[in-house]
């Protein structure tokens, strides 16, 4: 398989031998060795995987099918009709600026087409669509009578818009290609390719950044920086971590009261959405070979499928009037394709129907395909009474919290105990939960999702309020205390419809200060001109709305860190200007002039 690890000039093959790039001078022509070496360039991090791609290729199939894979892989990495590379040296920082320049030429069409009365949005939105079409990016929605093109066109011509479109191409693109050379599996970076976890971290970075970076400062002046801030709350994985393993215990302490049991589910996807598969050779050693029946899919696709079947089930559900309560995980298998983990609660009677309704939707597809019916599903009753190793009763929570800290931060996880066939055995916890955000992040996964039981928006906005009275008071004592328990009983109970719990979210235009009056004013507009989704305000109760959000926020660049890093930057331009006029007899005096004028802090004015 191919390594990262490789001395320069040097690939490692699908033979597992270490190759020169001159072996592959064997194939095709003088010009298809040029052909080879500017595409390699432009792929960068994944040039020695291409490279080892390319001669299995050429081997097998001779160099014109091999000069085909390559020209395809380069597409995949390249915007259609421009130089642009997804797999720039930053490709961070190059995204922002490309971005940049698409928008600007966006505005440009935009303002040739204006007359000097009136814009025509409907022919400035259809030129914009087909200028947006060699990037292969989908422009914004409309609604059908088109009363939001403006929003439409202002959205186009927004390098924030473009920004956010392209690094889903991004990592999209990246990420699949790594896929196809071979590079998301156990034996080589599982989960997630080498290269899609780095522009992760990256990101992860920049965005910390920024947060330390602004203010919010309240009409009472009290003021944060949003890294502060969001520390608070469940972007923390700490507390995001806290939260979910006392929601799952409270859903298993409702389960006893009520007389009910659990079952823990693994519902997992069709080979044909595996690209790598594991086997076991002769010596009892596992190997990873790719998968023969993979159908070019990728992990987005095979989380659609989990949701569409899971909607399939809901309904059936529905039909039954059963209604389960509990939690689904999503994890990835060492290539990357998802499965899914569900920990559900209902009565002995339920549960058997439950069961049933996965297997029948589970082996819908495919179902004899070889292992099917061993892989596809498992279901585990959650045992009860005393386990005789521990001494302690049998817990829900020990079937999904492994799960839960593997999945956030690692926190707590020994994978030296590990069985040896387990993916992340033997490896640092921190370093899987990495390489797991790195994946949703990337392909867009979320992670956990509640099933059933009662609204977590108003658990988390009854925790901002202040002493309340009566069955309120209740509530929110509940959920400031952690009792989830308490609090799904008070709400209603497990399966009550969310119109008909005790208390529901409210929502309502947001506030904002006006920056030239100062005045607090609703916020009924997003910055492209459409209506603004109302947001969450406090809770609804007995028909009446109890505001948990009273303060007004407004942003501002943290000044205090603007000054330290201005500082750090001027202290270093002193020490090298120093050294400099020390050692001025060691350079023509051009050269120093040169390098004086150039002395200017980051960020300064020129």
């Amino acid at each position: 398989m191919v390594s990262p690890h490789t001395m320069p000039g040097q690939f490692i093959g699908f033979d597992g031998q270490q190759h020169q790039f001159s072996v592959l001078d064997q194939f095709g022509t003088v010009d298809c060795a040029k052909f080879r070496r500017q595409i390699f360039d432009r792929v960068g991090p994944l040039q020695s995987a291409a490279a080892a791609s390319y001669l299995h290729a050429a081997q097998k199939n001779g160099h014109v099918a091999a000069n085909s894979f390559l020209r395809n892989l380069d597409q995949k990495l390249s915007i259609s009709e421009s130089s642009f590379s997804l797999l720039s040296a930053d490709g961070y920082r190059d995204v922002c600026d490309y971005a940049s320049e698409v928008a600007l030429a966006c505005d440009w069409i935009r303002n040739s087409i204006s007359d000097s009365s009136q814009l025509d949005y409907e022919e400035t939105f259809q030129h914009l669509v087909l200028f947006i079409a060699r990037f292969q990016i989908d422009p914004p929605s409309v609604r059908p009578d088109r009363s939001d093109l403006p929003a439409a066109i202002n959205r186009l011509c927004c390098p924030l818009w473009w920004r956010r479109q392209l690094r889903k191409m991004q990592a999209d693109r990246i990420e699949s290609v790594a896929r196809d050379l071979r590079q998301v599996h156990a034996k080589n970076s599982q989960y997630c390719s080498h290269v899609s976890t780095a522009n992760c971290r990256v990101r992860k970075h920049a965005n910390r950044n920024y947060l330390e970076s602004k203010i919010a400062v309240n009409e009472l002046d009290q003021e944060f920086t949003l890294s502060e801030l969001s520390d608070l709350g469940v972007s923390n994985p700490a507390i995001r971590r806290y939260e979910l393993i006392t929601r799952v215990k409270g859903f298993e302490s409702v389960s006893k009261l009520l007389g009910h049991e659990g079952v823990f589910i693994t519902l997992t996807t069709p080979s044909k959405f595996h690209r790598m598969t594991k086997i076991t050779v002769s010596d009892g050693k596992a190997v990873v070979v790719p998968n023969k029946a993979y159908a070019g899919l990728t992990p987005r696709d095979a989380q659609e499928y989990l949701s569409g079947l899971w909607a399939k089930m809901q309904a059936k559900f529905s039909r039954l009037q059963i209604k389960p309560y509990g939690f689904r995980i999503a994890e990835p298998h060492h290539d990357g394709t998802p499965h899914w983990h569900f920990l559900l609660f209902s009565s002995s009677e339920n549960l058997q129907i439950i069961s049933e309704v996965f297997h029948h939707y589970a082996l819908q597809d495919s179902p004899s395909e070889k292992g099917a019916r061993e892989r596809r599903l498992k279901i585990e009753k959650i045992k009860q009474g005393i386990n005789n190793k521990t001494g302690r009763e049998y817990s829900a929570i020990g079937y999904l919290i492994k799960y839960i800290c593997k999945n956030i931060d690692g926190y707590g996880v020994d994978n030296k105990n590990v069985h040896g066939g387990q993916d992340w055995a033997n490896k640092n916890a921190s370093d899987i939960a990495e390489k797991i955000e790195a994946w949703s992040r990337t392909h867009r996964i979320r992670q956990f999702q509640q099933i059933g039981g009662a609204s977590v928006t108003v658990w988390r906005e009854l925790r901002r309020l202040s002493e309340q009275d009566g069955e309120l008071e209740a509530l929110r004592q509940a959920a400031a205390d952690g009792n989830w328990d308490q609090f799904v009983l008070l709400m209603g109970g497990p399966t009550v419809r969310r119109d008909e719990q005790t208390v529901r979210p409210s929502y309502a235009a947001s506030q904002q200060i006006d920056k030239t009056s100062g005045v607090i004013v609703p916020a009924t507009k997003t910055r492209y001109g459409d209506e603004a989704k109302e947001r969450v305000v406090g809770v609804l109760y007995a028909g009446l709305t109890v505001l948990s959000r009273i303060h007004t926020w407004d942003v501002r660049d943290n000044e205090k860190l603007r000054l330290a890093r201005q500082k750090i930057m001027d202290g270093i331009v002193e020490i090298v200007t120093e050294i400099s006029e020390q050692n001025s007899h060691l350079y023509p005096a051009h050269i120093m002039s040169s390098f004086k004028s150039n002395s200017i802090p980051l960020g300064a004015p020129r």
